[in-house]
Protein backbone atom coordinates (compact mmCIF):
# COMPACT_ATOMS: atom_id res chain seq x y z
CA UNK A 1 0.00 0.00 0.00
CA UNK A 2 1.16 3.52 -0.78
CA UNK A 3 -0.01 6.94 0.34
CA UNK A 4 -0.26 7.80 4.03
CA UNK A 5 2.15 5.04 4.99
CA UNK A 6 4.87 6.86 3.03
CA UNK A 7 3.92 10.53 3.35
CA UNK A 8 3.54 11.50 6.99
CA UNK A 9 2.59 14.92 8.36
CA UNK A 10 6.17 15.94 9.28
CA UNK A 11 9.76 14.84 8.79
CA UNK A 12 12.69 15.11 11.16
CA UNK A 13 15.99 16.75 10.29
CA UNK A 14 19.48 16.92 11.78
CA UNK A 15 18.85 20.57 12.68
CA UNK A 16 16.26 19.42 15.21
CA UNK A 17 13.39 21.07 13.31
CA UNK A 18 10.32 19.12 12.24
CA UNK A 19 9.64 19.81 8.57
CA UNK A 20 6.07 19.75 7.25
CA UNK A 21 4.23 21.39 4.37
CA UNK A 22 2.87 24.09 6.63
CA UNK A 23 6.25 24.79 8.22
CA UNK A 24 8.00 24.80 4.83
CA UNK A 25 5.63 27.40 3.44
CA UNK A 26 6.75 29.74 6.23
CA UNK A 27 10.14 29.90 4.53
CA UNK A 28 10.04 32.85 2.13
CA UNK A 29 12.06 31.09 -0.58
CA UNK A 30 9.78 28.01 -0.53
CA UNK A 31 6.65 30.18 -0.66
CA UNK A 32 8.09 32.13 -3.60
CA UNK A 33 9.14 29.01 -5.54
CA UNK A 34 5.75 27.31 -5.10
CA UNK A 35 3.98 30.52 -6.04
CA UNK A 36 6.08 31.01 -9.18
CA UNK A 37 5.46 27.43 -10.37
CA UNK A 38 1.74 27.34 -9.57
CA UNK A 39 0.80 30.79 -10.87
CA UNK A 40 2.91 30.46 -14.02
CA UNK A 41 1.35 27.18 -15.13
CA UNK A 42 -2.15 28.18 -13.99
CA UNK A 43 -1.86 31.26 -16.23
CA UNK A 44 -1.14 29.24 -19.38
CA UNK A 45 -4.04 28.51 -21.73
CA UNK A 46 -4.85 24.86 -22.35
CA UNK A 47 -7.10 23.52 -25.11
CA UNK A 48 -8.28 20.30 -26.69
CA UNK A 49 -7.01 19.81 -30.23
CA UNK A 50 -7.98 17.50 -33.06
CA UNK A 51 -5.77 16.28 -35.89
CA UNK A 52 -7.27 15.58 -39.30
CA UNK A 53 -5.82 12.16 -40.23
CA UNK A 54 -5.94 13.01 -43.97
CA UNK A 55 -4.43 16.50 -44.00
CA UNK A 56 -2.60 16.34 -40.64
CA UNK A 57 -3.99 19.82 -39.87
CA UNK A 58 -4.59 20.67 -36.20
CA UNK A 59 -7.59 22.62 -34.91
CA UNK A 60 -9.05 23.53 -31.53
CA UNK A 61 -12.17 21.66 -30.52
CA UNK A 62 -15.26 23.38 -29.16
CA UNK A 63 -16.57 20.62 -26.92
CA UNK A 64 -17.86 20.10 -23.35
CA UNK A 65 -14.65 18.27 -22.52
CA UNK A 66 -12.57 21.24 -23.69
CA UNK A 67 -14.69 23.57 -21.52
CA UNK A 68 -14.27 21.23 -18.54
CA UNK A 69 -10.47 21.20 -18.75
CA UNK A 70 -9.83 24.78 -19.87
CA UNK A 71 -12.61 26.73 -18.10
CA UNK A 72 -14.40 25.06 -15.18
CA UNK A 73 -13.12 21.67 -13.96
CA UNK A 74 -15.61 21.65 -11.05
CA UNK A 75 -18.14 23.82 -9.28
CA UNK A 76 -15.54 24.81 -6.68
CA UNK A 77 -12.54 25.23 -8.98
CA UNK A 78 -12.21 27.28 -12.13
CA UNK A 79 -9.31 26.40 -14.42
CA UNK A 80 -6.82 28.82 -12.80
CA UNK A 81 -7.59 27.58 -9.28
CA UNK A 82 -7.48 23.95 -10.44
CA UNK A 83 -4.02 24.10 -12.02
CA UNK A 84 -2.70 26.32 -9.25
CA UNK A 85 -3.82 23.71 -6.72
CA UNK A 86 -2.29 21.01 -8.90
CA UNK A 87 1.15 22.62 -8.85
CA UNK A 88 1.00 23.40 -5.14
CA UNK A 89 0.37 19.71 -4.43
CA UNK A 90 3.04 18.59 -6.89
CA UNK A 91 5.57 21.02 -5.42
CA UNK A 92 4.96 20.01 -1.80
CA UNK A 93 3.55 16.45 -1.84
CA UNK A 94 5.01 15.24 -5.13
CA UNK A 95 1.51 14.04 -6.12
CA UNK A 96 -1.76 15.57 -7.26
CA UNK A 97 -5.04 13.66 -7.21
CA UNK A 98 -8.43 14.55 -8.69
CA UNK A 99 -11.43 12.26 -8.84
CA UNK A 100 -13.09 12.19 -12.28
CA UNK A 101 -16.85 12.47 -12.06
CA UNK A 102 -18.59 10.91 -15.07
CA UNK A 103 -22.17 10.95 -16.34
CA UNK A 104 -24.25 7.91 -17.27
CA UNK A 105 -22.53 7.72 -20.66
CA UNK A 106 -19.10 7.63 -19.04
CA UNK A 107 -18.12 11.14 -20.16
CA UNK A 108 -16.19 13.34 -17.68
CA UNK A 109 -18.33 16.10 -16.15
CA UNK A 110 -16.18 17.12 -13.15
CA UNK A 111 -12.60 17.04 -11.83
CA UNK A 112 -12.47 17.16 -8.03
CA UNK A 113 -9.08 17.65 -6.30
CA UNK A 114 -8.32 15.34 -3.36
CA UNK A 115 -5.64 15.99 -0.75
CA UNK A 116 -2.67 13.66 -1.14
CA UNK A 117 -2.76 12.67 2.53
CA UNK A 118 -6.31 11.36 2.04
CA UNK A 119 -5.40 8.99 -0.80
CA UNK A 120 -3.90 5.50 -0.54
CA UNK A 121 -2.61 3.60 -3.57
CA UNK A 122 -2.90 -0.18 -3.84
CA UNK A 123 -1.29 -2.51 -6.35
CA UNK A 124 -3.56 -5.03 -8.05
CA UNK A 125 -2.82 -8.71 -7.28
CA UNK A 126 -1.42 -9.31 -10.77
CA UNK A 127 0.87 -6.27 -10.55
CA UNK A 128 -0.51 -4.80 -13.80
CA UNK A 129 -2.46 -1.83 -12.42
CA UNK A 130 -3.21 0.23 -9.35
CA UNK A 131 -6.37 1.46 -7.68
CA UNK A 132 -6.98 4.23 -5.17
CA UNK A 133 -8.77 4.61 -1.86
CA UNK A 134 -10.14 8.04 -0.94
CA UNK A 135 -10.48 8.52 2.82
CA UNK A 136 -12.56 11.24 4.44
CA UNK A 137 -9.88 11.95 7.06
CA UNK A 138 -9.75 15.72 6.86
CA UNK A 139 -12.98 17.25 8.08
CA UNK A 140 -12.14 20.56 6.38
CA UNK A 141 -12.75 19.12 2.92
CA UNK A 142 -15.88 17.16 2.08
CA UNK A 143 -15.22 14.98 -0.94
CA UNK A 144 -18.02 14.16 -3.39
CA UNK A 145 -16.77 10.58 -3.52
CA UNK A 146 -14.93 8.30 -1.09
CA UNK A 147 -13.85 4.69 -1.14
CA UNK A 148 -12.28 2.72 -3.95
CA UNK A 149 -11.52 4.42 -7.27
CA UNK A 150 -10.19 2.69 -10.37
CA UNK A 151 -7.13 4.19 -12.05
CA UNK A 152 -9.11 5.39 -15.10
CA UNK A 153 -11.27 7.54 -12.79
CA UNK A 154 -8.42 9.30 -10.98
CA UNK A 155 -6.17 12.06 -12.31
CA UNK A 156 -2.82 11.30 -10.70
CA UNK A 157 0.05 13.60 -11.69
CA UNK A 158 3.34 12.47 -10.20
CA UNK A 159 6.60 14.28 -9.64
CA UNK A 160 9.92 12.46 -9.58
CA UNK A 161 9.15 8.89 -8.56
CA UNK A 162 11.33 6.13 -7.17
CA UNK A 163 8.93 3.36 -8.18
CA UNK A 164 6.82 4.87 -10.98
CA UNK A 165 3.68 4.53 -8.85
CA UNK A 166 3.87 7.45 -6.42
CA UNK A 167 5.80 10.70 -6.65
CA UNK A 168 8.50 11.56 -4.15
CA UNK A 169 7.69 14.45 -1.82
CA UNK A 170 10.19 17.32 -2.30
CA UNK A 171 9.56 18.30 1.34
CA UNK A 172 10.60 14.84 2.50
CA UNK A 173 13.58 14.65 0.16
CA UNK A 174 14.83 18.12 1.14
CA UNK A 175 13.98 17.88 4.85
CA UNK A 176 17.58 18.58 5.89
CA UNK A 177 17.87 21.73 3.77
CA UNK A 178 14.48 23.03 4.85
CA UNK A 179 15.21 22.18 8.48
CA UNK A 180 18.33 24.33 8.36
CA UNK A 181 16.30 27.21 6.91
CA UNK A 182 13.71 26.90 9.68
CA UNK A 183 16.48 26.83 12.29
CA UNK A 184 18.10 29.93 10.77
CA UNK A 185 14.75 31.73 10.81
CA UNK A 186 14.29 30.90 14.49
CA UNK A 187 17.82 32.02 15.22
CA UNK A 188 17.21 35.31 13.42
CA UNK A 189 14.03 35.93 15.40
CA UNK A 190 15.73 35.13 18.69
CA UNK A 191 18.80 37.18 17.77
CA UNK A 192 16.87 40.38 17.10
CA UNK A 193 14.41 39.74 19.90
CA UNK A 194 17.37 39.96 22.25
CA UNK A 195 18.52 43.24 20.75
CA UNK A 196 21.11 41.65 18.43
CA UNK A 197 23.17 40.73 21.49
CA UNK A 198 23.91 37.40 23.11
CA UNK A 199 24.05 38.98 26.56
CA UNK A 200 26.89 40.08 28.76
CA UNK A 201 28.49 39.94 32.21
CA UNK A 202 27.50 41.93 35.29
CA UNK A 203 30.62 42.37 37.42
CA UNK A 204 30.17 43.01 41.13
CA UNK A 205 33.10 43.90 43.37
CA UNK A 206 31.77 41.79 46.20
CA UNK A 207 30.47 38.24 46.65
CA UNK A 208 26.78 37.73 45.87
CA UNK A 209 24.48 35.13 47.32
CA UNK A 210 22.83 32.83 44.73
CA UNK A 211 19.38 34.33 45.28
CA UNK A 212 20.79 37.86 44.90
CA UNK A 213 22.56 36.94 41.66
CA UNK A 214 19.34 35.39 40.31
CA UNK A 215 17.34 38.50 41.21
CA UNK A 216 19.88 40.77 39.47
CA UNK A 217 19.88 38.63 36.36
CA UNK A 218 16.08 38.61 36.09
CA UNK A 219 15.83 42.34 36.78
CA UNK A 220 18.46 43.15 34.16
CA UNK A 221 16.78 40.96 31.51
CA UNK A 222 13.32 42.43 32.12
CA UNK A 223 14.52 46.05 32.08
CA UNK A 224 17.21 46.00 29.39
CA UNK A 225 16.81 42.77 27.40
CA UNK A 226 15.05 42.48 24.02
CA UNK A 227 14.81 44.76 21.00
CA UNK A 228 12.11 46.90 22.68
CA UNK A 229 14.58 47.91 25.37
CA UNK A 230 17.47 48.61 23.03
CA UNK A 231 19.04 52.01 23.73
CA UNK A 232 17.79 52.33 27.31
CA UNK A 233 20.24 53.78 29.81
CA UNK A 234 21.24 51.33 32.54
CA UNK A 235 21.85 52.42 36.12
CA UNK A 236 24.43 50.33 37.99
CA UNK A 237 24.85 50.46 41.77
CA UNK A 238 27.37 49.24 44.33
CA UNK A 239 30.31 49.52 41.93
CA UNK A 240 28.88 47.01 39.42
CA UNK A 241 30.11 46.99 35.82
CA UNK A 242 28.48 45.54 32.68
CA UNK A 243 30.68 43.90 30.02
CA UNK A 244 28.59 43.14 26.86
CA UNK A 245 29.32 40.14 24.68
CA UNK A 246 28.30 41.05 21.15
CA UNK A 247 28.14 38.55 18.33
CA UNK A 248 27.91 40.37 14.97
CA UNK A 249 25.96 38.55 12.28
CA UNK A 250 28.87 38.54 9.86
CA UNK A 251 31.13 37.00 12.51
CA UNK A 252 28.98 33.84 12.49
CA UNK A 253 28.46 34.12 8.69
CA UNK A 254 24.79 34.36 9.50
CA UNK A 255 23.73 36.43 6.51
CA UNK A 256 25.86 34.33 4.17
CA UNK A 257 24.19 31.17 5.46
CA UNK A 258 20.72 32.61 4.88
CA UNK A 259 21.68 33.68 1.36
CA UNK A 260 23.01 30.21 0.59
CA UNK A 261 19.75 28.66 1.79
CA UNK A 262 17.77 30.81 -0.66
CA UNK A 263 19.85 29.51 -3.57
CA UNK A 264 19.68 25.96 -2.23
CA UNK A 265 15.87 26.04 -2.04
CA UNK A 266 15.63 27.57 -5.53
CA UNK A 267 17.84 24.68 -6.68
CA UNK A 268 15.43 22.13 -5.18
CA UNK A 269 12.46 23.53 -7.10
CA UNK A 270 14.61 24.39 -10.16
CA UNK A 271 13.40 27.99 -10.15
CA UNK A 272 15.80 30.74 -11.34
CA UNK A 273 16.88 32.99 -8.50
CA UNK A 274 15.68 36.16 -10.21
CA UNK A 275 12.08 34.87 -10.18
CA UNK A 276 12.10 34.83 -6.37
CA UNK A 277 13.64 38.33 -6.20
CA UNK A 278 17.18 37.15 -5.57
CA UNK A 279 18.99 39.43 -8.02
CA UNK A 280 22.57 39.01 -6.85
CA UNK A 281 25.07 38.39 -9.64
CA UNK A 282 22.46 38.81 -12.37
CA UNK A 283 22.32 40.95 -15.47
CA UNK A 284 19.67 41.53 -18.14
CA UNK A 285 21.31 39.01 -20.49
CA UNK A 286 21.60 36.34 -17.83
CA UNK A 287 17.99 36.90 -16.71
CA UNK A 288 16.77 36.49 -20.30
CA UNK A 289 18.71 33.24 -20.64
CA UNK A 290 17.40 32.02 -17.29
CA UNK A 291 13.83 32.74 -18.38
CA UNK A 292 14.24 30.53 -21.46
CA UNK A 293 15.90 27.86 -19.33
CA UNK A 294 13.01 28.07 -16.86
CA UNK A 295 10.47 27.39 -19.60
CA UNK A 296 12.46 24.58 -21.21
CA UNK A 297 13.76 22.72 -18.17
CA UNK A 298 11.27 23.53 -15.40
CA UNK A 299 7.87 24.36 -16.87
CA UNK A 300 7.90 21.98 -19.86
CA UNK A 301 8.38 18.76 -17.79
CA UNK A 302 5.45 19.73 -15.57
CA UNK A 303 3.28 20.45 -18.62
CA UNK A 304 4.22 17.12 -20.16
CA UNK A 305 3.20 15.30 -16.97
CA UNK A 306 -0.16 17.07 -16.88
CA UNK A 307 -0.92 16.72 -20.61
CA UNK A 308 -0.05 13.02 -20.60
CA UNK A 309 -2.32 12.31 -17.63
CA UNK A 310 -5.24 14.30 -19.06
CA UNK A 311 -4.90 12.60 -22.45
CA UNK A 312 -4.74 9.18 -20.82
CA UNK A 313 -7.75 9.57 -18.50
CA UNK A 314 -10.09 12.00 -20.30
CA UNK A 315 -9.80 11.44 -24.07
CA UNK A 316 -12.11 8.60 -25.21
CA UNK A 317 -10.23 5.48 -26.24
CA UNK A 318 -11.39 5.66 -29.86
CA UNK A 319 -10.23 9.29 -30.13
CA UNK A 320 -6.76 8.97 -28.58
CA UNK A 321 -5.01 8.91 -31.94
CA UNK A 322 -6.61 12.15 -33.15
CA UNK A 323 -7.35 14.26 -30.03
CA UNK A 324 -5.14 15.63 -27.29
CA UNK A 325 -4.75 18.43 -24.73
CA UNK A 326 -1.92 20.91 -24.96
CA UNK A 327 -0.77 24.02 -23.09
CA UNK A 328 0.32 27.11 -25.02
CA UNK A 329 3.68 28.41 -23.75
CA UNK A 330 4.12 31.11 -26.41
CA UNK A 331 3.26 33.85 -23.91
CA UNK A 332 6.25 32.87 -21.75
CA UNK A 333 8.64 33.17 -24.68
CA UNK A 334 7.34 36.40 -26.20
CA UNK A 335 10.15 38.65 -25.00
CA UNK A 336 10.02 42.40 -25.63
CA UNK A 337 8.05 44.10 -28.43
CA UNK A 338 11.02 44.40 -30.81
CA UNK A 339 12.01 40.76 -30.35
CA UNK A 340 8.44 39.60 -30.97
CA UNK A 341 8.15 41.77 -34.09
CA UNK A 342 11.39 40.34 -35.53
CA UNK A 343 10.28 36.80 -34.65
CA UNK A 344 6.87 37.18 -36.31
CA UNK A 345 8.34 38.91 -39.37
CA UNK A 346 10.76 36.07 -39.95
CA UNK A 347 8.11 33.37 -39.65
CA UNK A 348 5.67 35.23 -41.93
CA UNK A 349 8.38 35.83 -44.55
CA UNK A 350 9.21 32.12 -44.78
CA UNK A 351 5.56 31.02 -44.87
CA UNK A 352 5.40 29.46 -41.41
CA UNK A 353 2.73 31.82 -40.01
CA UNK A 354 -0.07 33.77 -41.64
CA UNK A 355 -0.75 37.39 -40.62
CA UNK A 356 -3.98 36.30 -38.94
CA UNK A 357 -2.11 33.71 -36.87
CA UNK A 358 0.27 36.43 -35.71
CA UNK A 359 -2.74 38.57 -34.73
CA UNK A 360 -4.19 35.69 -32.72
CA UNK A 361 -0.91 35.32 -30.77
CA UNK A 362 -1.19 39.02 -29.89
CA UNK A 363 -4.85 38.61 -28.84
CA UNK A 364 -6.09 40.63 -31.84
CA UNK A 365 -9.12 39.82 -33.97
CA UNK A 366 -8.58 38.07 -37.29
CA UNK A 367 -8.88 40.18 -40.44
CA UNK A 368 -9.75 37.33 -42.79
CA UNK A 369 -9.38 37.26 -46.55
CA UNK A 370 -5.78 37.48 -47.75
CA UNK A 371 -4.62 37.79 -44.13
CA UNK A 372 -5.39 34.10 -43.74
CA UNK A 373 -2.99 33.16 -46.55
CA UNK A 374 0.66 32.19 -46.23
CA UNK A 375 3.35 34.29 -47.90
CA UNK A 376 6.99 33.82 -48.77
CA UNK A 377 9.65 36.24 -49.96
CA UNK A 378 10.51 35.71 -53.65
CA UNK A 379 13.42 38.11 -54.12
CA UNK A 380 16.15 35.53 -53.57
CA UNK A 381 17.78 34.49 -56.88
CA UNK A 382 20.35 31.87 -57.90
CA UNK A 383 23.84 33.36 -58.27
CA UNK A 384 23.95 32.46 -61.98
CA UNK A 385 20.88 34.56 -62.66
CA UNK A 386 21.98 37.74 -60.90
CA UNK A 387 21.51 40.77 -63.18
CA UNK A 388 19.29 38.89 -65.62
CA UNK A 389 15.97 39.57 -63.91
CA UNK A 390 14.45 41.00 -60.80
CA UNK A 391 11.29 38.94 -60.41
CA UNK A 392 10.41 35.30 -60.08
CA UNK A 393 8.36 35.56 -63.30
CA UNK A 394 11.37 36.75 -65.28
CA UNK A 395 13.53 33.97 -63.82
CA UNK A 396 10.90 31.40 -64.82
CA UNK A 397 10.79 32.81 -68.37
CA UNK A 398 14.57 32.57 -68.63
CA UNK A 399 14.51 28.98 -67.42
CA UNK A 400 11.76 28.10 -69.95
CA UNK A 401 13.77 29.65 -72.79
CA UNK A 402 16.84 27.68 -71.75
CA UNK A 403 14.82 24.47 -71.73
CA UNK A 404 13.42 25.20 -75.22
CA UNK A 405 16.91 25.78 -76.62
CA UNK A 406 18.01 22.44 -75.27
Amino acid sequence: MYGQTILGPAFGSASGELVSKEQSMRIAAVWSCVRVLSETIASLPIAQYQVDPETDRKSKLNSPLNDLVSKQPSDLFNSFMFYERMLVDLSLDGNFYAWIERNGAGLPIGLHPIQAIDVDIYMSPDGRSVYYEINQNNTTFVYPHTGRVNSIDMIHCKGISLDGIEGQSPIESAAETLGISLALNKHAGSFFKNGASVGGILKHPGVLKPETAKRLRESWSSNYGGSANTGKTAILEEGMDFVPKMLPNNQAQFLESRQFQVSDIARIFRVPNHLINDLQNTSYNSVEAQQIDFVVHTITPYLKRIETELNSKLIPFNKKSTQYFKFNVNALLRGDSKSRADYYRTLVNIGVLSPDEVRSYEDLNAVGGNSELFYMQSNMLPIDNLGEGTSREEINNIEEEDNEEE
